[in-house]
């Protein structure tokens, strides 16, 4: 077995070490550069350039935009003969259909516009943060009523360490954040949870009905981990594979959608097999040092 000889739980500070690097970059790419967030997030306007009469590069179509929203736009390719132009908030309609019949006129094609305001944005924002965090207490409440609280602790842990690795790349990439990355993240949630269960409920079927022994503990955390490790890396493997392939030959929003997923797929099976069983070893360990043992007895705390 390849992993026969690795310690799991016992090198968890490498593990940790390792995690720590990555995410203290990506916090540092979120704090100082910030997060590109898109209308749907921050208000603003899109123009759906179709039906070019003439293949233009994305400079001429800044170029066909007005002076004044020329410079704070962002041009994207959709294709052959379609792009997508994104403006900040504009002050009114009139300024918005000057912005569509400036691009309709330079470049000979058919425009869209989609305007979101900015308090709309921010309500769309804040629904995209609750629906997250109702994610995750809902897996609390799950895992603890399925397991016991202490899974329910490293299972969080572990998530959280996905959601902030697969956000922080987005900084570190400038990659939009728009409600498909919100789709995405939900999605990594549940793939690593699935991931985890299966070391959890692996854990939870080789471990003894009574008593505690933190030497014990680890030891089948770690025979567990090696039993199903293969099948998760398997598994893993196989789902990046037509993930890769969309991020590399799909349009800008499924490109996006598939950046996500790599990311936080490989942040999931990471944190499954190196960080979810350690926490939770090392959570119990932490009950069990802080719960009285009856005095004249060498009994072993339950947790």
């Amino acid at each position: 077995m390849a992993f026969k000889n690795v310690d799991f739980v016992g090198k968890w500070r490498i593990w940790f070490a390792v995690s720590g690097v990555f995410l203290l970059i990506c916090l540092g790419f979120i704090v100082f550069r910030g997060m590109n967030f898109g209308i749907d997030f921050q208000g603003g306007s899109k123009f759906t350039v179709s039906g070019l009469q003439q293949p233009a590069t994305t400079a001429e179509v800044r170029d066909a935009l007005p002076e004044d929203v020329r410079d704070a736009s962002f041009v994207q390719s959709l294709g052959q003969d379609g792009y997508e132009v994104r403006t900040p908030v504009l002050e009114s309609q009139a300024q918005s259909t000057e912005v569509q019949q400036a691009l309709q006129d330079g470049l000979g094609a058919e425009v869209s516009v989609t305007n979101i305001s900015p308090t709309f944005g921010g309500q769309i924002r804040t629904q995209a943060v609750q629906a997250v965090l109702a994610a995750l207490a809902i897996i609390v409440l799950f895992v603890s009523v399925r397991f016991q609280f202490s899974f329910a602790v490293a299972a969080i842990v572990a998530l959280f360490h996905d959601i902030l690795l697969t956000i922080g790349f987005y900084a570190l990439v400038g990659r939009e954040v728009n409600l498909v990355t919100v789709v995405a993240v939900l999605t990594v949630l549940g793939y690593s949870l699935y991931d985890t269960i299966i070391i959890f409920d692996r854990i939870r079927e080789n471990a003894p009905e009574a008593g505690y022994n933190r030497r014990r503990y680890n030891e089948l955390a770690n025979d567990s981990i090696r039993q199903v490790i293969m099948r998760s890396i398997y598994t893993s493997v196989c789902t990046l594979i037509p993930v890769t392939a969309l991020l590399l030959f799909g349009e800008s929003t499924l490109s996006d959608f598939a950046f996500a997923l790599l990311v936080g797929i490989a942040a999931g099976t990471y944190s499954s097999i190196f960080l979810a069983a350690p926490v939770l070893c090392l959570y119990k360990a932490w009950r069990a040092n802080r719960t009285p043992k009856p005095s004249g007895k060498s009994a072993e705390a339950k947790v």
